[in-house]
């Protein structure tokens, strides 16, 4: 057979046309990383436009991602605009752009990073990539649902795809609740068996994590392994000596603080740890929803003024504040702490081996569990750990980003060690630590 006479259809895996041949209204695609998936997904979204002038929207978890997905469809669009050339000697030329592609018929296929606002400004098919990876699934599904189920606007697609992330997402929900969507499911095995090239050996050998090698490759929600706090991990810390606060500020053991700065989607937490007979325990855990950054620190400041040391998000939004407070500090005091995925890999490390070594006690409370339970550990095909928190209605990690601060920050200054020396002013009693320091601050955050 010529390559002209080729259909492009025949350029597909099995498993890969079994999905493009599906034309159920709403799908989902549990799969292996590394098979193909999105190659795939840009099959049906080309033949779709082509064929019946259906716009599409793909929204992937991040622009890097959009656009790598936009290069598929690229490549494929060329492909098909090959076929409909041969096939009817009129020329089908698409008009192709970073982000976008636009077909002789009108119709238009656009990627973008996933955004609830962007996905509500649009009337079109609709791809879901890499979903379980969004940083807000809930307000993106929210978003977008009630588009594609308008009766005004038509029968609309809908197409989820990804790996799994944990069980603690939308996409997890979705793959196990959704009733009318059909599912398909690709293991690495399931690829290999229908003629996709990879050494599984090979590259599970490399990859050299079991746990990661059963989420990214074998399709398995993996609880334990990618919840960086299990539930029965976060319930051994409950302790009803822990507090939600009020505090005591005349206590003579030493104070810790660890402050996870946000404004309008994520929230302002300050977590109070004290340290008794060699355990943290939980004394204040105040929140901030949508405070103005001036009324944030008046309230902080009490905080700060009481520790014996401070760990702060530094961040983003999080600089001005911890500049701010490293000013009046100084480093013997207050540690700003840049979130890079090295970082976070230190300190839910250190958190999650508080927990196991019963060394921080904590509050009963459902908030909390879920708070916690959010952070998963992912493990990349190159080895490569991240810490990922879907952002809910009730924030992004934020109390158990405060508590991970906490604990760094009381990880400062271990059991039996003073104050530093470089603070001759602060070293003595209470009294000459904390009133000084409550009336400088009252005056510097006003």
């Amino acid at each position: 057979m010529s390559k002209a006479n080729v259909s492009p259809y025949d350029l597909l895996l099995p498993y890969q046309r079994e999905w493009v041949l599906d034309d159920s209204r709403f799908k989902i695609w549990l799969k292996s990383r590394q098979i193909g998936g999105s190659l795939a997904c840009a099959f049906e979204v080309v033949a779709n436009a082509i064929h019946h002038g259906a716009d599409w929207i793909i929204l992937s978890a991040g622009e890097r991602q959009a656009l790598e997905f936009m290069e598929k469809v690229h490549r494929v669009a060329r492909i098909f605009a090959q076929a409909v050339e041969h096939e009817s000697g009129n020329p089908c030329i698409p008009e192709i752009k970073a982000s976008q592609i636009r077909f002789p018929n009108g119709a238009r296929i656009l990627a973008l990073p996933a955004n609830a606002s962007t996905a509500r400004g649009y009337s079109a098919n609709l791809v879901l990539d890499e979903f379980a990876f969004h940083e807000s699934p809930e307000e993106i599904w929210r978003a977008v649902y009630p588009i594609i189920t308008n009766p005004l606007r038509g029968q609309l697609k809908l197409r989820v795809i990804s790996t799994p992330a944990g069980m603690n997402n939308k996409f997890y929900e979705l793959w196990n609740d959704a009733p009318d969507f059909k599912r398909h499911k690709t293991s690495v095995y399931d690829a290999v068996d229908q003629g996709l090239g990879l050494n599984i050996d090979e590259l599970k050998a490399n990859l050299a994590d079991p746990d990661g090698w059963a989420q990214e490759f074998e399709c398995q929600f993996m609880e334990h392994a990618s919840q960086v706090f299990p539930l029965s991990l976060i319930r051994s810390a409950e302790d009803s000596a822990a507090s939600f606060g009020p505090w005591n500020t005349r206590t003579p053991n030493p104070l810790f603080v660890g402050i996870d700065i946000g404004r309008r989607k994520d929230l302002t937490v300050a977590w109070t740890l004290e340290r008794v007979a060699g355990v943290l325990i939980t004394r204040e855990i105040t929140v901030l929803e949508n405070t103005p950054f001036p009324e944030q620190e008046a309230i902080l400041a009490e905080r700060v003024a009481h520790a014996r040391y401070i760990a702060i998000d530094s961040t983003g939004i999080g600089g001005p504040v911890s500049e701010h407070l490293a000013k009046r500090l100084g480093d013997y005091k207050l540690e700003a702490v840049n979130f890079t995925n090295e970082r976070k890999r230190e300190l839910f490390g250190r958190a999650k081996k508080a927990f196991q070594s019963q060394t921080v006690r904590i509050p009963n409370s459902q908030k909390l569990r879920d708070d916690l339970g959010s952070i998963q550990r992912i493990v990349t095909p190159q080895g490569l750990v991240k810490f990922i928190a879907a952002r809910t209605r009730d924030g992004h990690a934020d109390r158990a980003t405060a508590l991970a601060l906490a604990l760094h920050a009381a990880e400062k200054c271990p059991a039996g060690m003073g104050l530093s020396q470089k603070s001759p002013a602060l070293v003595g009693s209470n009294k000459r630590v904390h009133r000084p320091m409550r009336t400088r601050f009252a005056q510097a955050w006003r």
